[in-house]
């Protein structure tokens, strides 16, 4: 029986709940929202035939198969990203036009969490019997904070081994560190107010800011493209794009300090040190293996108390720890810096056989040879001991997660669930 249909269905509602972080309950730690989008999750599971458990809101299960053989996990998210304007389409409309359904989660990650329980459903209907114990679990922070994972860490079996569908295809056998921190550097004379971004992992794709009479009068009549007058300032419009790869997208806070710095000299040295996505204007610049290289997003904007605080998403190689990039930002200007997060990278060999299974299946579905890659992501498998992330952006798709109009094609998301059915047949439906 084919369940594309039903998967799809399942997603556009759920794209129906924003469930974007919002305002602590005391049944629902992430908003009201994302317990919605959970309880529904759950729901549409038991219906299917899975035994569900909910971890007081924080996150909850889907599973299947005996209760002594060995667990295997999907690690997935049903948060997502806050939305800005400019969508061609409601993006938490769930609709479905000219090939594609729209909307925030579509590929981050309520499109790949559909896809993979629907394709798990599609085994079950032919018969097969589980070898394994298959347990979905749902995280409800994912994108701002991971306490959702953690808190199934302290109450929960860990799977042995477990994928997370919630980066890129063919596998992810390698993911960067994360460093957020957070620099309160001195606000240049002549701003009295600067804000841009609303996530330190998203390219902030609008700043504003607010100038003193005397620099306001001081500003040169032509404007670069993408910056316009305000009232009393200026604004600038980028283009947003997932904070691990900031050279998708177009920062309009460093565009909109580029112009401000060519009129007021002590914003400079700002400019300087957010200008370049590969860490050099803050000397941090580096790569290796595996890895790749360096990247910096600095996401959030704010003046705040005589100084302005920007919030900058690292991704970056095991050589380069987190103490390195905060001793290197002290040492530039005077900054207050603070670590709001991080992450440990991921590196599984190529030939582990988690990595090889994942590869197989996807190779036997699309017949393309590709090889597994490393990303600047972070994903759920870094939590667990054995994981990897898989799918579900194809290799030169072009991806829109975090951006405006998110959205997932049809014929994708049919092979998406392809290749997830035959991933967990190979790894949980033969001895």
């Amino acid at each position: 029986m084919n369940r594309t249909s039903d998967a799809l269905k399942t997603l556009s509602e759920l794209i129906k709940i924003p469930s974007v972080e919002g305002a602590p309950e005391s049944d629902a730690p992430f908003g009201r929202e994302n317990l919605r989008a959970l309880n529904y999750m759950l729901s549409v599971c038991s219906n299917l035939g899975f035994r569900t458990v909910s971890g007081d809101g924080y996150y909850g299960y889907a599973e299947i198969g005996d209760s002594d053989k060995p667990l295997f996990g999907v690690l997935t998210h049903l948060d997502v990203v806050p939305v800005s304007d400019g969508w061609s389409h409601p993006p938490f409309g769930g609709v479905i036009d000219g090939g594609y359904l729209w909307g925030r989660g579509a590929l981050d990650d309520k499109g790949p969490a559909s896809a993979a329980v629907y394709a798990c459903r599609e085994l079950l209907d032919e018969g097969l019997k589980p070898s394994k114990r298959i347990r979905f679990i749902f995280g409800c922070n994912e994108e701002s904070g991971w306490r959702c994972i953690e808190k199934y860490l302290e109450n929960e079996e860990i799977p042995s081994l477990a994928f997370s569908p919630d980066a890129d295809f063919p596998v992810i056998y390698c993911e960067k560190a994360v460093s957020h921190v957070r620099a309160l550097f001195p606000l240049p004379s002549g701003i009295a107010d600067f804000k841009a971004g609303t996530r330190v992992n998203i390219v902030p794709d609008l700043a504003e800011c607010v100038l003193e009479s005397g620099a306001l009068s001081a500003s040169p009549e032509a404007l670069p493209e993408g910056v316009t007058r305000t009232e009393n300032g200026f604004k600038a419009v980028g283009k947003a794009a997932h904070g691990s790869s900031p050279s998708a997208g177009d920062n309009a806070a460093v565009k909109l300090l580029k112009f401000i710095s060519s009129f007021i000299p002590s914003a400079k040295k700002l400019y300087d040190i957010c200008a370049f996505s590969d860490g050099s204007g803050m000397g941090l610049k580096a790569s290796a293996p595996d890895y790749g290289a360096l990247t910096v997003n600095p996401g959030v904007f704010r003046a705040e108390n005589g100084k302005i605080a920007v919030s900058f998403d690292f991704r970056h190689p095991a050589s380069v720890t987190t103490e390195d990039i905060v001793k290197r930002l002290g040492e530039l200007g005077g900054a207050e810096i603070y670590v709001s997060g991080k992450h440990r990278p991921l590196l599984m060999p190529k030939d582990h056989p988690l990595v090889a299974a994942l590869t197989e299946a996807y190779r036997e579905v699309t017949g393309d040879n590709a090889e597994p890659v490393s990303i600047g992501g972070a994903t759920y498998a870094r939590a667990l001991p054995a994981a990897v992330a898989f799918g579900p952006v194809f290799p030169g798709e072009e991806s829109n997660i975090h951006q405006t109009d998110e959205r997932v094609s049809l014929d994708s998301f049919e092979k998406t669930m392809k290749i997830y059915k035959a991933a967990l047949k190979k790894l949980c439906f033969t001895e």
